[in-house]
Order: C-alpha cells, then sequence, then structure tokens
C-alpha cells in the first residue's frame, strides 16, 4: 500500500519526488515516468508499520514501566501535582522517523493525566506585565471603577462594597510586595514571583463554606487571575462611561489621551486572564462574574455587532449551566453567592437575548434548559448583611420576592430582564425558524403573555409616558421601552413572514420614538447624562425610527398602505428630525454603536431631504413588500426590485445636500 501525508494525500513515487514533480500517482506505474521511459525506477513508498493508541500488539499505554530520563533528555520528566498518574508512550521504537532530527528526541513522551496545566514563562512574564499595567495608576482605576457601578449599575453583577473590597486586597497585597526590602531592589523580579503565586493559586479549587464572609471571598479571588481579569474589565467599563475624560486626564499624567483606548488596554487585559483561567480549567462564580463583565465590556468598546462578545457567550453560557445545576452544593454555599449566582445567571440570560436579537441568531441559553431562578429584590447591602438585617428585609418582600418599599434595586432590573428574556426567546423562535404554522395567532399569544407581563409588575416598576420626573426615570423608562420593543419585533416577524402587521408596527414605532425623545429632553433637563440615553437611542430609537423613515418613503412613492388616519406624517417628520440631530451627540464618538448611529443619521437624513425636495428624481425601481421589517440595527440592505441598494443610492443622490444643509 503507497503512504500518505499528514493531509491524506499520497506520497509520489521516488523519480517523481526527486524531480520535484507533481505525480499522479497512478498504479503501477505515474504516467510520469511512462512518458520519461522511468517506468521500472517508479517505486512507492510503503507506510513503515508503527504504534498507535489503539494497536492490538501494542501493549497498554499504563502497563509499561516509565524509562527513567537521562540528564540530557529533551524531554524532562516533570513531577506530578497531587501524586496523579502519568500516560506513558515509547517511541523509542520509531527510528526511522526521527532520524533526521537527532538522538536526543529519541526519547518517552510523557503526557499529563488531565490535570491543571502549568503556565510557561512567557506566560508568568506576561502575568507580571499586567500586574505592573494594573498598580500603575491604581488610585484611577479605583475611581474608574467606581464610576462604572454608578453610572450603569445594571451593567455590573457585583455592587461597590464588593468592587471595593478587590481594590482593598489588592492595594494590601502590593504595599507589602513593596514595602518588603528584599524585594524593593529587584521589583521586576518580585512580580514574576507574584504572577507565579496567582498561577497557583488559579490552579487550585476554590473551597466556600456557609459560613464565609463576603470580604473572605473576595479577598480569596482577589489573588487569583478571575479576580485581575474582573477589576480590569470593571475599569474599562468605567473608562467608557467617564462623561468628563479631559479633566482626568489634567489631573493624572500617566493616562491616554482617549478613554477608548484605556478601555481596549483592559479588554486585552481581562481577556488574558481568561485565557489563563483556561489552563485551571475551573468553573466557579467568579469565572462567571469575569465572562459577564468581559462581555458588556466588548460591547461598550466595539459594540454588540463584535464577533468576540457571541464566542464570549458560549463560553458564559456553559459556566452558568454548569453553576446553575449544581443543587447538591448549594448547602455549603453562603447566602450572598447564592444570590450572586442567580444574578449572575439572569444578567446572562438577558445578554444572551439581547446580542441574539441584535445578530439575528438563536439564543445560546435557554429557559427550558437551564436552571434559571429570579433573584430576590435585595439590595446589595441586605444581601451582605449580617443573617438577622438579611432575614428582616426578606420578610419585608411580598410573596413573589419583590420589595414592598417601593425602591428600585439592581435586582428589581435583574428580574424584569428575566421577564422580559423569556418573551424575547419566543420571538426569536418565531423569527428564525423555518416553517412555523398559523403565525399570526402565535405572535397574539406571545403579545397577549408579554402585555400581562407587564400588568403584573409592582406598580412602582411601570411608567408611562406623561409621569413625572423621578430618580428611577433613568431605570424605568427603558424597562418601558424593553416591553415596547417586544411588540415591534413581533410585528415586525409579521411583516417579513406574511407582509401583514404594518399597521401595528408602524404604530408602535411612533410609541417608542416619541418615548425615546422623552428619556433624551429628561436628561438633558437633568444635566446629569447617563449611558442609558445613548444605549436607548440606539438600541431602541434607531430601529423605530428606520421604520417611520421607510414609511415616509413609501407613502412618497405610492406604495403605502396606510389609511391617512394611522400616520401622522408631519408630525413623524418633525419627531425624525429632531431624533437624528440628537444621534450627534447622545451616542459619543468613542462607544462601540457611534458608527451604526451616525450611518443610521445619514441614512434618515437623506431620506427626509427626498421627501421634503419638490420634484425629486424617481426612485431605480419600487420597494420590496417587506421593506419596512429591514433591520437597521444590523446593517441588513434595502434591495430594490432591480437590485439597487436603496442607502447607496440615496446616499449618492442626497449627500451633497446634506453636507450642506441637513435636515438632521
Amino acid at each position: 500500500m503507497t503512504s500518505s501525508r499528514r493531509n491524506g494525500q499520497p506520497l509520489p513515487c521516488e523519480p517523481c519526488r526527486k524531480a520535484k514533480v507533481r505525480c499522479d500517482n497512478t498504479i503501477p506505474q505515474c504516467q510520469n515516468c511512462m512518458r520519461r521511459g522511468k517506468a521500472d525506477n517508479c517505486v512507492y513508498p510503503t507506510a513503515p508499520v508503527t504504534r498507535t493508541w489503539y494497536s492490538d500488539n501494542a501493549p497498554s499505554p499504563t502497563a509499561s514501566p516509565r524509562p527513567q530520563p537521562r540528564p540530557d533528555s529533551a524531554l524532562q520528566d516533570r513531577p506530578s501535582s497531587g501524586g496523579d498518574e502519568k500516560l506513558t508512550v515509547d517511541f523509542t521504537n520509531n527510528s526511522a522517523v526521527f532520524s533526521d532530527i537527532g538522538d536526543q528526541i529519541k526519547r518517552s513522551l510523557v503526557i499529563d493525566a488531565p490535570t491543571a496545566a502549568r503556565p510557561d514563562s512567557k506566560q508568568i512574564q506576561l502575568g507580571a506585565r499586567l500586574l505592573a499595567l494594573l498598580f500603575d495608576n491604581f488610585q484611577l482605576y479605583e475611581r474608574l471603577a467606581e464610576t462604572s457601578v454608578e453610572v450603569w449599575p445594571e451593567g455590573c453583577v457585583l455592587g461597590y462594597r464588593l468592587i471595593s473590597g478587590m481594590f482593598e486586597a489588592l492595594e494590601d497585597l502590593h504595599k507589602a510586595l513593596t514595602e518588603d526590602p528584599n524585594t524593593t531592589k529587584d521589583l521586576q523580579s518580585s512580580l514574576l514571583r507574584w504572577s507565579q503565586k496567582i498561577f497557583d493559586d488559579s490552579s487550585k479549587p476554590l473551597a466556600v463554606h456557609p459560613a464565609m464572609s463576603p470580604e473572605d471571598y473576595i479577598r480569596r479571588i482577589s489573588g487569583r487571575w478571575e479576580g485581575i481579569g474582573l477589576v480590569f474589565t470593571v475599569v474599562g467599563q468605567g473608562a467608557m462611561l467617564e462623561r468628563d475624560w479631559r479633566s482626568i486626564r489634567a489631573k493624572e499624567g500617566n493616562v491616554p489621551r482617549d478613554q477608548k483606548t484605556l478601555a481596549a488596554q483592559a479588554v486585552s487585559g481581562s481577556d488574558a486572564c481568561l485565557q489563563f483561567c483556561d489552563l485551571s480549567g475551573a468553573v466557579n462564580d467568579s469565572l462567571g462574574w469575569l465572562l459577564f463583565q468581559h462581555i458588556h465590556l466588548l460591547t461598550l468598546v466595539s459594540g454588540e455587532s463584535d464577533p468576540r462578545a457571541w464566542r464570549r457567550l458560549a463560553d458564559l453560557s456553559t459556566t452558568v449551566f454548569t453553576l446553575s445545576h449544581n443543587p447538591p452544593e448549594d448547602k455549603r454555599i453562603p447566602f450572598f453567592l447564592l444570590e450572586l449566582r442567580k444574578r449572575l445567571v439572569a444578567g446572562a440570560y438577558s445578554i444572551d437575548k439581547q446580542l441574539a436579537t441584535f445578530l439575528g441568531r438563536p439564543p445560546q441559553i435557554s429557559w427550558r434548559y437551564y436552571d434559571v431562578q429570579f433573584p430576590l429584590d435585595l439590595s446589595y447591602d441586605e444581601i451582605l448583611a449580617e443573617p438577622k438585617v438579611r432575614e428582616a428585609a426578606i420578610s419585608q418582600l411580598d410573596k413573589t420576592g419583590w420589595n414592598t418599599q417601593g425602591i428600585v434595586e439592581q435586582a428589581a432590573w435583574m428580574r424584569i430582564a428575566l421577564l422580559i428574556g423569556s418573551t424575547r426567546e419566543q420571538i426569536l423562535e418565531l423569527s428564525l425558524s423555518r416553517r412555523i404554522e398559523d403565525l399570526p395567532r402565535k405572535v397574539q399569544e406571545v403579545s397577549q403573555q408579554s402585555h400581562k407581563t407587564w400588568n403584573d409588575l409592582p406598580g412602582f416598576l411601570r411608567w408611562r409616558p406623561g409621569d413625572s420626573d423621578s430618580n428611577d426615570s433613568s431605570v424605568l423608562v427603558p424597562l418601558y421601552l424593553n416591553f415596547l420593543y417586544n411588540d415591534f419585533l413581533l410585528y415586525r416577524v409579521l411583516v417579513r413572514r406574511s407582509q401583514s402587521g404594518s399597521e401595528g408596527l408602524i404604530s408602535v414605532s411612533q410609541n417608542i420614538l416619541a418615548t425615546i425623545l422623552e428619556l433624551i429632553g429628561k436628561e438633558i433637563g437633568s444635566r446629569t447624562g447617563t449611558y442609558n440615553v445613548g444605549w436607548n437611542a440606539s438600541s431602541f430609537g434607531i430601529p423605530a425610527a428606520g421604520v417611520l423613515a421607510i414609511e415616509l418613503l413609501c407613502q412618497a412613492e405610492s406604495q403605502s398602505q396606510l389609511p391617512p388616519s394611522t400616520f401622522r406624517r408631519s408630525e413623524v417628520i418633525q419627531k425624525l428630525t429632531v431624533f437624528a440631530s440628537h444621534l450627534q451627540y447622545v451616542v459619543r464618538p468613542h462607544d462601540g454603536m457611534y458608527e451604526i448611529c451616525q450611518r443610521a443619521r445619514q441614512a434618515i437624513s437623506n431620506i427626509l431631504d427626498r421627501i421634503l425636495t419638490v420634484n425629486p428624481p424617481p426612485l431605480p425601481a419600487s420597494l420590496p413588500a417587506d421593506v419596512l421589517a429591514t433591520n437597521w440595527l444590523n446593517g441588513e440592505a434595502v434591495v430594490l426590485d432591480d437590485g439597487t441598494d436603496l442607502f447607496r443610492w440615496l446616499d449618492g443622490a442626497y449627500s451633497h445636500a446634506s453636507r450642506r444643509e441637513s435636515w438632521a
């Protein structure tokens, strides 16, 4: 038989190999040798007899004694941690394979049994550089972490007390390192030893017990790569959310010119920590926290279209699945950790639906396979409090777990995110399934369920347009928008898959746009500015504004099927003009969604220019029947009946007008 390469292709005959020409591998002689008169020399190499893992005549790997390595062995035998057995395979019989490499490689190959992989020198050096970077501007990073928790509390699974505890623990460790007279002379060597110690600690299981305090747990994970990475993610989020970076640069000397640069460094640092965590293969709550925060940071820096966020979501889904299916351990886990685990699972479930909706993909975390539990509506201080204080707070909750004081805490957002996510999961199934029978009926059922969920919420969580301003408006308005967006997505499914429901889609789009403008007005009036306003303007406002802009275009082309009473044309034009102008500043240039927002603003401006122009040039062809269902967020193109890209055509026809005097 002929031998073959590793890629499965057969080896050439000897004359073709020496001549370095392509061999057709014809048996018994190839065509090249026949033409050149070398048929007698056309010989194919035979496959050598090798011993494989599954050879019948090969002795059992574990049964053969391990050969003692010589001092000059190229592969030194490493001691086993914890007495784990080694798997030994003898390659000394395959001398022909290694003849060109040298005698030193003809040794036994020793493969460790499945245990924590050991870091190499480059990884230890990288860990030391991460530690040096972390303490390069430690006080600033602590301030940015505080900014992250204050500005975007729902984007952090941990409260400020735990984040602050991590910084205190790391500062104590660093102080002990720098104040030691034996280490001050050679700080680099000390950082390398510290990095090695963190690798050693991270390879060990993180033991917990019911009486463990939150401070003790935080101090333990602060000495592991999960904790180091978590600090990087929170710092990166704080950098992206900081409203006054100019004053920070004025006070701090060693600070990047723009905040996105620091956030990108945090992404790299937390990603390196995640790779370090892969060496141990451990699954624990702190790893889930790190993955959750890392995904949020990626979406802040690069937007929800960043493929890295979706790939890391796969890791997070595996982690929370493992954690949520561990009931025998519950009695040994302290209360605060169990509640934080519920919040982690809820947050992971929510961001999974958020990314799946944006990308138009099936979700990775399904309610039917995960043990998703609602966290109690308690504050972080109540979760971390002594048992007596904690039990008193729990007694104040109603039978479903909501607080009865009308206080909007982060837990309320997590609980509602679960309710919204379960509806969003059903919407994704209707949108992505290849075949759905009786689609209008199923859409109506999901819509009724979403409305019932909204009506069953405690009264203090149900915001309505026109309600008086309150300190909780920045949280309650996005909740209301999420429920409106459920209807928006359902109507869009109907328009796309059955060319019906356009009237409902137009109506809910008008409600969403009006709510977004009210939210922006509240933010301008308060002069506070939060991350929510920009995120809501892009995530909810752009899809709704896109539908209304397209409907204006359909009416101008006499392709609309709506009665005039349903669509208030002048009011829609006015609101689209205001919204497009807001997109210039509510989403800042360093935000991950900035480019998407500016492309949408340009498209809306071009459509407004066209419909307000007397006798505009005709479109090259008719608009498609499902044009209202266009997904503006993921860059979906609108292709006219003749294949023309509508947005490119509009950009070419009206970009000069937009530069001269845009309606937006």
